[in-house]
């Protein structure tokens, strides 16, 4: 189960202060909702990449165990979307200047990846926007609508969206 969470900090601070982070406790597991005092146990880290523009750093991610239920927490900071190497912003920025037209850096291959991935979750992040009663309708020009939320996360901010995000019909931002 992955759990993500606002550090307040990017990723530059976060992997310089790597295992020292002031990782968060919780009253209860986010999985069976039993009374964590005492139940969920730090079960170590695993590293990771985090890649922006600018920086490529190898980060800790910490993991709890739940006694009770046995599922195993990672604690992944609001700047990553699970799975994925490069930061929220990053991939964000990339899908939109190709939504723009725009010369992007990376691989073709991976951009197309991100932007096959990103298409595919507008229907998601509609419904999203919806319960926040932000909009009602949708176009059925594709491009015209993936500016549009493209706009409004931006607006949102990218890190508050993921975390806001994160369970809204059982997926995450570009889940498959």
């Amino acid at each position: 189960m992955i759990k993500i969470h606002d550090f307040g900090i990017g990723l530059v601070e976060y992997g310089e202060r790597g295992k020292k982070n002031d990782f968060p406790l919780f009253d209860e597991c986010p999985n069976c909702k039993c009374l964590a005092h005492g139940n969920l146990h730090r079960n170590g880290y695993y590293w990771r990449y985090g890649i922006t523009e600018e920086e490529t750093s190898y980060i800790p991610i910490c993991r709890l165990r739940c006694l009770g239920c046995k599922v195993n927490i990672s604690i992944l900071p609001d700047f990553l979307i699970p799975y994925f190497q490069h930061t929220v912003k990053t991939v964000l920025d990339r899908v939109n200047q190709i939504l723009q037209n725009k010369r992007v850096n990376g691989s073709r291959q991976l951009l197309r990846f991100y932007l096959c991935r990103y298409l595919k979750c507008i229907n998601w992040i509609h419904t999203f926007f919806i319960s926040l009663g932000e909009i009602s309708g949708k176009s059925g020009d594709i491009k015209k609508e993936a500016i549009k939320y493209m706009k409004m996360i931006h607006d949102f901010g990218e890190s508050p969206f993921l975390r806001r995000s994160q369970g809204h019909l059982a997926k995450y931002l570009m889940a498959n």
